[in-house]
Protein backbone atom coordinates (compact mmCIF):
# COMPACT_ATOMS: atom_id res chain seq x y z
CA UNK A 1 0.00 0.00 0.00
CA UNK A 2 1.30 3.45 -0.90
CA UNK A 3 2.40 5.52 2.08
CA UNK A 4 0.66 8.72 3.12
CA UNK A 5 3.85 10.69 2.49
CA UNK A 6 4.11 9.30 -1.06
CA UNK A 7 0.48 10.19 -1.79
CA UNK A 8 0.84 13.71 -0.45
CA UNK A 9 4.21 14.21 -2.16
CA UNK A 10 2.93 12.85 -5.48
CA UNK A 11 -0.22 14.98 -5.33
CA UNK A 12 1.82 18.05 -4.49
CA UNK A 13 4.29 17.40 -7.32
CA UNK A 14 1.50 17.01 -9.88
CA UNK A 15 -0.24 20.16 -8.58
CA UNK A 16 2.95 22.21 -8.77
CA UNK A 17 3.73 20.96 -12.30
CA UNK A 18 0.22 21.93 -13.44
CA UNK A 19 0.46 25.36 -11.75
CA UNK A 20 3.93 26.16 -13.14
CA UNK A 21 2.94 24.98 -16.62
CA UNK A 22 -0.20 27.13 -16.54
CA UNK A 23 1.86 30.06 -15.25
CA UNK A 24 4.44 29.60 -18.02
CA UNK A 25 1.73 29.56 -20.70
CA UNK A 26 -0.04 32.57 -19.17
CA UNK A 27 3.15 34.65 -18.96
CA UNK A 28 4.23 33.64 -22.48
CA UNK A 29 0.88 34.53 -24.02
CA UNK A 30 0.72 37.76 -22.04
CA UNK A 31 4.17 38.88 -23.19
CA UNK A 32 3.37 37.99 -26.80
CA UNK A 33 0.14 39.98 -26.60
CA UNK A 34 1.85 42.94 -24.94
CA UNK A 35 4.60 42.96 -27.57
CA UNK A 36 2.09 42.91 -30.43
CA UNK A 37 0.05 45.67 -28.78
CA UNK A 38 3.18 47.78 -28.41
CA UNK A 39 4.13 47.25 -32.08
CA UNK A 40 0.56 48.01 -33.14
CA UNK A 41 0.59 51.32 -31.26
CA UNK A 42 3.93 52.19 -32.88
CA UNK A 43 2.58 51.28 -36.34
CA UNK A 44 -0.43 53.47 -35.74
CA UNK A 45 1.90 56.38 -34.96
CA UNK A 46 3.79 55.71 -38.20
CA UNK A 47 0.49 55.57 -40.09
CA UNK A 48 -0.45 58.98 -38.74
CA UNK A 49 2.96 60.30 -39.78
CA UNK A 50 2.39 58.94 -43.27
CA UNK A 51 -1.04 60.54 -43.35
CA UNK A 52 0.43 63.93 -42.46
CA UNK A 53 3.07 63.58 -45.21
CA UNK A 54 0.43 63.13 -47.95
CA UNK A 55 -0.22 66.27 -50.01
CA UNK A 56 -2.34 67.23 -52.97
CA UNK A 57 -0.36 68.51 -55.97
CA UNK A 58 -1.44 70.92 -58.68
CA UNK A 59 -2.93 68.07 -60.73
CA UNK A 60 -5.25 67.20 -57.82
CA UNK A 61 -3.32 64.01 -57.23
CA UNK A 62 -1.92 62.73 -53.97
CA UNK A 63 1.80 62.65 -53.41
CA UNK A 64 4.06 61.87 -50.44
CA UNK A 65 6.63 64.15 -48.86
CA UNK A 66 9.42 61.61 -48.12
CA UNK A 67 11.32 64.11 -46.02
CA UNK A 68 8.88 63.60 -43.11
CA UNK A 69 9.03 59.77 -43.32
CA UNK A 70 11.50 57.75 -41.26
CA UNK A 71 14.50 56.64 -43.33
CA UNK A 72 14.03 53.04 -42.22
CA UNK A 73 11.20 52.81 -44.76
CA UNK A 74 13.76 53.63 -47.47
CA UNK A 75 16.20 50.82 -46.62
CA UNK A 76 15.61 47.70 -48.74
CA UNK A 77 14.07 44.83 -46.74
CA UNK A 78 14.52 46.71 -43.48
CA UNK A 79 11.52 44.95 -41.96
CA UNK A 80 9.50 48.18 -41.89
CA UNK A 81 7.10 48.64 -44.83
CA UNK A 82 4.07 50.65 -45.82
CA UNK A 83 1.51 50.72 -48.62
CA UNK A 84 -0.97 53.55 -49.30
CA UNK A 85 -4.03 52.72 -51.39
CA UNK A 86 -6.70 54.89 -53.01
CA UNK A 87 -9.21 54.16 -55.71
CA UNK A 88 -6.85 55.51 -58.38
CA UNK A 89 -3.40 55.52 -56.82
CA UNK A 90 -1.09 53.37 -54.68
CA UNK A 91 2.22 54.09 -52.98
CA UNK A 92 4.71 51.61 -51.48
CA UNK A 93 7.80 52.13 -49.35
CA UNK A 94 11.22 51.80 -50.97
CA UNK A 95 12.04 49.14 -48.37
CA UNK A 96 9.75 46.70 -50.22
CA UNK A 97 12.06 47.02 -53.22
CA UNK A 98 10.24 45.17 -56.02
CA UNK A 99 8.01 43.02 -53.81
CA UNK A 100 4.44 43.65 -52.69
CA UNK A 101 2.28 43.02 -49.65
CA UNK A 102 -1.08 41.29 -49.64
CA UNK A 103 -3.24 44.28 -48.74
CA UNK A 104 -6.98 44.93 -48.71
CA UNK A 105 -8.61 48.39 -48.58
CA UNK A 106 -10.66 49.17 -45.48
CA UNK A 107 -13.40 51.68 -44.88
CA UNK A 108 -12.76 55.08 -43.37
CA UNK A 109 -12.30 54.79 -39.59
CA UNK A 110 -11.84 51.02 -39.76
CA UNK A 111 -8.73 49.37 -38.32
CA UNK A 112 -7.54 45.77 -38.82
CA UNK A 113 -4.40 43.82 -37.88
CA UNK A 114 -3.12 40.71 -39.62
CA UNK A 115 0.04 38.63 -39.65
CA UNK A 116 1.55 37.45 -42.93
CA UNK A 117 4.85 36.40 -44.41
CA UNK A 118 7.09 39.26 -45.60
CA UNK A 119 9.58 39.65 -48.47
CA UNK A 120 12.31 37.64 -46.76
CA UNK A 121 10.03 35.14 -45.05
CA UNK A 122 9.67 37.37 -42.05
CA UNK A 123 6.58 37.26 -39.88
CA UNK A 124 5.02 40.67 -40.50
CA UNK A 125 2.41 42.40 -38.37
CA UNK A 126 0.20 44.49 -40.70
CA UNK A 127 -1.93 47.36 -39.47
CA UNK A 128 -4.51 48.63 -41.97
CA UNK A 129 -6.33 51.90 -41.19
CA UNK A 130 -8.96 53.71 -43.29
CA UNK A 131 -8.63 57.51 -43.59
CA UNK A 132 -10.09 60.33 -45.71
CA UNK A 133 -7.94 63.29 -46.75
CA UNK A 134 -8.84 66.04 -49.15
CA UNK A 135 -12.14 64.21 -49.55
CA UNK A 136 -10.36 61.16 -50.93
CA UNK A 137 -10.77 57.80 -49.09
CA UNK A 138 -7.47 56.05 -48.60
CA UNK A 139 -6.04 53.04 -46.74
CA UNK A 140 -2.65 53.13 -45.07
CA UNK A 141 -1.06 49.72 -44.41
CA UNK A 142 1.99 49.72 -42.13
CA UNK A 143 3.99 46.54 -41.44
CA UNK A 144 6.83 45.58 -39.09
CA UNK A 145 8.97 42.46 -38.85
CA UNK A 146 8.11 40.41 -35.72
CA UNK A 147 11.13 38.09 -35.89
CA UNK A 148 13.45 40.16 -33.64
CA UNK A 149 10.91 40.50 -30.88
CA UNK A 150 9.78 36.88 -31.32
CA UNK A 151 13.39 35.80 -30.85
CA UNK A 152 13.52 37.79 -27.61
CA UNK A 153 10.23 36.26 -26.48
CA UNK A 154 11.48 32.73 -27.26
CA UNK A 155 14.64 33.43 -25.29
CA UNK A 156 12.55 34.71 -22.38
CA UNK A 157 10.36 31.59 -22.49
CA UNK A 158 13.47 29.41 -22.46
CA UNK A 159 15.00 31.11 -19.44
CA UNK A 160 11.63 31.34 -17.71
CA UNK A 161 11.20 27.58 -18.13
CA UNK A 162 14.67 26.97 -16.66
CA UNK A 163 14.02 29.27 -13.68
CA UNK A 164 10.55 27.75 -13.17
CA UNK A 165 12.01 24.24 -13.20
CA UNK A 166 14.59 25.31 -10.61
CA UNK A 167 11.89 26.88 -8.45
CA UNK A 168 9.76 23.76 -8.85
CA UNK A 169 12.65 21.57 -7.72
CA UNK A 170 13.29 23.81 -4.70
CA UNK A 171 9.60 23.84 -3.74
CA UNK A 172 9.25 20.06 -4.08
CA UNK A 173 12.40 19.51 -2.01
CA UNK A 174 11.14 21.95 0.62
CA UNK A 175 7.71 20.34 0.72
CA UNK A 176 9.21 16.86 1.06
CA UNK A 177 11.22 18.13 4.03
CA UNK A 178 8.10 19.75 5.54
CA UNK A 179 6.03 16.58 4.97
CA UNK A 180 8.72 14.42 6.51
CA UNK A 181 8.88 16.68 9.55
CA UNK A 182 5.10 17.03 9.81
CA UNK A 183 4.54 13.26 9.67
CA UNK A 184 7.03 12.57 12.44
CA UNK A 185 4.19 12.40 15.02
CA UNK A 186 2.77 9.47 13.04
CA UNK A 187 6.11 7.67 13.34
CA UNK A 188 6.09 8.45 17.05
CA UNK A 189 2.57 7.04 17.41
CA UNK A 190 3.59 3.97 15.40
CA UNK A 191 6.54 3.36 17.73
CA UNK A 192 4.26 3.81 20.74
CA UNK A 193 1.84 1.24 19.31
CA UNK A 194 4.71 -1.22 18.95
CA UNK A 195 5.75 -0.58 22.57
CA UNK A 196 2.11 -0.90 23.58
CA UNK A 197 1.93 -4.28 21.89
CA UNK A 198 5.11 -5.36 23.67
CA UNK A 199 3.72 -4.25 27.03
CA UNK A 200 6.18 -1.40 27.51
CA UNK A 201 3.41 1.24 27.54
CA UNK A 202 -0.07 1.41 29.03
CA UNK A 203 -1.43 4.32 26.96
CA UNK A 204 -0.54 6.46 23.95
CA UNK A 205 0.94 9.89 24.56
CA UNK A 206 -1.76 12.55 24.09
CA UNK A 207 0.85 15.22 23.32
CA UNK A 208 0.22 15.06 19.58
CA UNK A 209 -1.14 17.28 16.77
CA UNK A 210 -4.85 18.10 16.93
CA UNK A 211 -5.52 15.94 13.85
CA UNK A 212 -4.29 12.87 15.75
CA UNK A 213 -6.00 13.68 19.04
CA UNK A 214 -9.36 11.98 18.21
CA UNK A 215 -7.57 8.80 17.08
CA UNK A 216 -5.31 8.71 20.15
CA UNK A 217 -8.23 9.43 22.49
CA UNK A 218 -10.28 6.62 20.95
CA UNK A 219 -7.37 4.18 21.18
CA UNK A 220 -6.76 5.11 24.82
CA UNK A 221 -10.48 4.78 25.53
CA UNK A 222 -10.48 1.35 23.93
CA UNK A 223 -7.47 0.38 26.04
CA UNK A 224 -9.35 1.49 29.17
CA UNK A 225 -12.37 -0.57 28.15
CA UNK A 226 -10.26 -3.64 27.50
CA UNK A 227 -8.36 -3.16 30.77
CA UNK A 228 -11.59 -2.93 32.75
CA UNK A 229 -12.98 -5.95 30.95
CA UNK A 230 -9.82 -7.91 31.67
CA UNK A 231 -10.02 -7.04 35.37
CA UNK A 232 -13.67 -8.06 35.51
CA UNK A 233 -12.87 -11.30 33.69
CA UNK A 234 -10.22 -12.06 36.26
CA UNK A 235 -12.70 -11.27 39.05
CA UNK A 236 -15.28 -13.50 37.38
CA UNK A 237 -12.81 -16.38 37.18
CA UNK A 238 -11.89 -15.82 40.82
CA UNK A 239 -15.58 -15.76 41.74
CA UNK A 240 -16.23 -18.94 39.78
CA UNK A 241 -13.27 -20.71 41.34
CA UNK A 242 -14.40 -19.62 44.81
CA UNK A 243 -17.98 -20.71 44.21
CA UNK A 244 -17.05 -24.15 42.84
CA UNK A 245 -14.30 -24.87 45.34
CA UNK A 246 -16.63 -25.62 48.29
CA UNK A 247 -18.96 -28.11 46.51
CA UNK A 248 -16.02 -29.79 44.84
CA UNK A 249 -14.37 -30.23 48.22
CA UNK A 250 -17.52 -31.86 49.59
CA UNK A 251 -17.79 -34.11 46.53
CA UNK A 252 -14.17 -35.13 46.95
CA UNK A 253 -14.64 -35.96 50.64
CA UNK A 254 -17.79 -37.93 49.99
CA UNK A 255 -16.22 -39.71 47.05
CA UNK A 256 -13.31 -40.82 49.23
CA UNK A 257 -15.77 -42.63 51.51
CA UNK A 258 -16.59 -45.99 50.00
CA UNK A 259 -19.57 -46.60 52.27
CA UNK A 260 -22.27 -44.52 50.64
CA UNK A 261 -25.41 -44.17 52.66
CA UNK A 262 -28.59 -42.38 51.81
CA UNK A 263 -27.43 -39.16 53.48
CA UNK A 264 -24.13 -39.13 51.63
CA UNK A 265 -25.87 -39.88 48.40
CA UNK A 266 -28.30 -36.99 48.86
CA UNK A 267 -25.46 -34.71 49.88
CA UNK A 268 -23.48 -35.64 46.77
CA UNK A 269 -26.48 -35.06 44.54
CA UNK A 270 -27.18 -31.71 46.19
CA UNK A 271 -23.61 -30.48 45.67
CA UNK A 272 -23.67 -31.70 42.08
CA UNK A 273 -26.90 -29.78 41.47
CA UNK A 274 -25.26 -26.78 43.04
CA UNK A 275 -22.44 -26.91 40.48
CA UNK A 276 -25.00 -27.23 37.70
CA UNK A 277 -26.76 -24.12 39.01
CA UNK A 278 -23.51 -22.21 38.96
CA UNK A 279 -22.87 -23.28 35.36
CA UNK A 280 -26.44 -22.42 34.39
CA UNK A 281 -26.08 -18.96 35.94
CA UNK A 282 -22.84 -18.30 34.01
CA UNK A 283 -24.41 -19.52 30.76
CA UNK A 284 -27.44 -17.31 31.35
CA UNK A 285 -25.19 -14.26 31.79
CA UNK A 286 -23.37 -15.17 28.58
CA UNK A 287 -26.71 -15.50 26.82
CA UNK A 288 -27.80 -12.04 27.96
CA UNK A 289 -24.48 -10.41 27.00
CA UNK A 290 -24.31 -12.08 23.61
CA UNK A 291 -27.95 -12.01 22.60
CA UNK A 292 -27.62 -9.29 19.96
CA UNK A 293 -25.62 -9.25 16.70
CA UNK A 294 -22.12 -7.86 16.96
CA UNK A 295 -21.96 -8.16 20.76
CA UNK A 296 -18.41 -9.45 20.62
CA UNK A 297 -17.14 -6.29 18.97
CA UNK A 298 -14.77 -4.49 21.32
CA UNK A 299 -15.09 -0.74 21.65
CA UNK A 300 -18.57 -0.44 20.08
CA UNK A 301 -20.88 2.11 21.71
CA UNK A 302 -24.13 0.92 23.29
CA UNK A 303 -27.29 2.10 21.54
CA UNK A 304 -30.46 2.33 23.62
CA UNK A 305 -32.59 2.49 20.47
CA UNK A 306 -31.24 -0.76 18.98
CA UNK A 307 -29.54 -2.86 21.66
CA UNK A 308 -31.87 -2.46 24.65
CA UNK A 309 -35.03 -3.83 22.97
CA UNK A 310 -33.14 -6.98 21.92
CA UNK A 311 -31.86 -7.43 25.47
CA UNK A 312 -35.38 -7.08 26.90
CA UNK A 313 -36.75 -9.58 24.37
CA UNK A 314 -34.10 -12.06 25.44
CA UNK A 315 -35.05 -11.65 29.10
CA UNK A 316 -38.73 -12.04 28.25
CA UNK A 317 -37.93 -15.39 26.67
CA UNK A 318 -35.93 -16.40 29.76
CA UNK A 319 -38.73 -15.32 32.13
CA UNK A 320 -41.98 -15.82 30.19
CA UNK A 321 -44.13 -15.46 33.33
CA UNK A 322 -42.81 -11.96 34.12
CA UNK A 323 -43.87 -8.62 32.61
CA UNK A 324 -41.13 -6.12 31.73
CA UNK A 325 -42.24 -2.53 31.16
CA UNK A 326 -39.80 -0.20 29.39
CA UNK A 327 -40.00 3.62 29.59
CA UNK A 328 -37.52 5.41 27.36
CA UNK A 329 -37.04 9.18 27.60
CA UNK A 330 -33.74 9.33 25.72
CA UNK A 331 -33.09 11.75 22.89
CA UNK A 332 -31.94 9.93 19.73
CA UNK A 333 -29.03 12.39 19.44
CA UNK A 334 -27.77 11.60 22.94
CA UNK A 335 -24.02 10.91 22.77
CA UNK A 336 -22.51 8.51 25.28
CA UNK A 337 -19.17 6.78 25.68
CA UNK A 338 -20.52 3.58 27.25
CA UNK A 339 -19.03 0.43 25.80
CA UNK A 340 -21.57 -1.99 24.34
CA UNK A 341 -20.27 -5.06 26.15
CA UNK A 342 -20.11 -3.21 29.46
CA UNK A 343 -23.68 -1.93 29.18
CA UNK A 344 -24.99 -5.34 28.09
CA UNK A 345 -23.34 -6.92 31.13
CA UNK A 346 -24.58 -4.14 33.43
CA UNK A 347 -28.17 -4.18 32.19
CA UNK A 348 -28.15 -7.97 31.85
CA UNK A 349 -27.10 -8.49 35.47
CA UNK A 350 -29.57 -5.97 36.90
CA UNK A 351 -32.54 -7.01 34.77
CA UNK A 352 -31.79 -10.69 35.35
CA UNK A 353 -31.71 -10.03 39.11
CA UNK A 354 -34.98 -8.07 38.91
CA UNK A 355 -36.73 -10.76 36.84
CA UNK A 356 -35.52 -13.45 39.25
CA UNK A 357 -37.02 -11.73 42.32
CA UNK A 358 -40.09 -10.11 40.76
CA UNK A 359 -43.56 -11.53 41.26
CA UNK A 360 -44.91 -10.30 37.94
CA UNK A 361 -43.59 -6.86 36.99
CA UNK A 362 -40.21 -5.29 36.26
CA UNK A 363 -40.12 -1.55 35.46
CA UNK A 364 -37.16 -0.09 33.55
CA UNK A 365 -36.92 3.70 33.18
CA UNK A 366 -34.15 5.41 31.18
CA UNK A 367 -33.75 9.19 31.04
CA UNK A 368 -31.00 11.59 30.08
CA UNK A 369 -29.87 15.14 30.79
CA UNK A 370 -26.19 15.79 31.44
CA UNK A 371 -26.15 12.27 32.91
CA UNK A 372 -27.72 8.99 31.90
CA UNK A 373 -30.23 7.84 34.54
CA UNK A 374 -31.28 4.18 34.70
CA UNK A 375 -33.85 2.94 37.19
CA UNK A 376 -34.82 -0.74 37.54
CA UNK A 377 -37.67 -1.70 39.91
CA UNK A 378 -39.49 -4.94 40.64
CA UNK A 379 -42.52 -6.01 42.68
CA UNK A 380 -40.64 -8.63 44.67
CA UNK A 381 -40.07 -8.80 48.40
CA UNK A 382 -37.33 -6.13 48.29
CA UNK A 383 -34.41 -5.95 50.71
CA UNK A 384 -34.05 -5.01 54.34
CA UNK A 385 -32.65 -1.47 54.73
CA UNK A 386 -29.93 -2.66 57.12
CA UNK A 387 -28.69 -5.23 54.56
CA UNK A 388 -28.80 -3.03 51.44
CA UNK A 389 -25.36 -1.51 52.05
CA UNK A 390 -23.77 -4.98 51.78
CA UNK A 391 -25.28 -5.82 48.38
CA UNK A 392 -22.36 -4.44 46.37
CA UNK A 393 -19.97 -6.88 48.05
CA UNK A 394 -19.06 -10.01 46.15
CA UNK A 395 -20.85 -13.17 47.20
CA UNK A 396 -23.47 -11.47 49.38
CA UNK A 397 -26.96 -12.97 48.99
CA UNK A 398 -30.07 -11.95 50.88
CA UNK A 399 -31.89 -15.23 50.29
CA UNK A 400 -29.89 -18.46 50.26
CA UNK A 401 -32.91 -20.34 48.92
CA UNK A 402 -32.85 -18.46 45.60
CA UNK A 403 -30.41 -19.74 42.98
CA UNK A 404 -27.47 -17.44 42.43
CA UNK A 405 -24.20 -16.50 44.04
CA UNK A 406 -24.37 -12.83 44.87
CA UNK A 407 -21.91 -11.62 42.23
CA UNK A 408 -24.27 -9.82 39.79
CA UNK A 409 -24.78 -6.62 41.83
CA UNK A 410 -21.09 -6.45 42.69
CA UNK A 411 -20.12 -6.76 39.01
CA UNK A 412 -22.67 -4.08 38.10
CA UNK A 413 -21.25 -1.78 40.78
CA UNK A 414 -17.74 -2.31 39.36
CA UNK A 415 -18.93 -1.34 35.88
CA UNK A 416 -20.64 1.83 37.15
CA UNK A 417 -17.53 2.79 39.11
CA UNK A 418 -15.38 2.25 36.00
CA UNK A 419 -17.40 4.94 34.24
CA UNK A 420 -17.24 7.30 37.25
CA UNK A 421 -20.96 6.89 37.87
CA UNK A 422 -23.13 6.39 40.94
CA UNK A 423 -25.31 3.43 41.94
CA UNK A 424 -27.91 3.32 44.70
CA UNK A 425 -29.85 0.31 46.05
CA UNK A 426 -33.20 0.99 47.72
CA UNK A 427 -36.84 -0.05 48.01
CA UNK A 428 -39.23 0.82 45.17
CA UNK A 429 -42.00 3.26 46.10
CA UNK A 430 -44.01 2.30 43.00
CA UNK A 431 -43.83 -1.50 43.11
CA UNK A 432 -42.70 -2.16 46.67
CA UNK A 433 -39.80 -4.40 45.66
CA UNK A 434 -36.11 -3.83 45.00
CA UNK A 435 -34.93 -0.66 43.22
CA UNK A 436 -31.59 0.18 41.57
CA UNK A 437 -30.78 3.78 40.58
CA UNK A 438 -27.77 4.38 38.30
CA UNK A 439 -26.32 7.69 37.11
CA UNK A 440 -23.63 7.71 34.43
CA UNK A 441 -21.93 10.74 32.80
CA UNK A 442 -22.87 10.97 29.13
CA UNK A 443 -19.48 12.27 27.97
CA UNK A 444 -15.99 11.28 29.05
Amino acid sequence: MQSLQSKLGGGLLISLIIIFTALWLLVSLSIQSLAEDYITSRLQHDAETLLSSIKLNKKNQLEINNIRIDQIYSQPFSGHYYVILTDKQSFASRSLWDTTLNTTPVNTGQKTTTIQTGPEEQALLLLSIGYKKYGIPLTIVVAEDLNPINDNIHQFKYWFAIVSSGMLFILVTLQIFILHKSLKPLNKTQNELIKLQQGQLQKLDTNAPSELQPLINEVNHLLDVMQRRLLRSRDALSDLAHAIKAPLTVIKQVSENNNFNEYDKNLLLKQTDYIYQISDHILKRAQVAGSTPGSTYSGAIFSFQHDLPDLINTLKMMYPDKTIQFINNINENTINHIDRQDMLELMGNLLDNACKWAQQTVLLTVQSDIHLHICIEDDGTGADPEKISALSQRGVRLDEKMTGHGFGLAISTDIVNDYKGDVDFNRSDKLGGFKVDISLPLKS
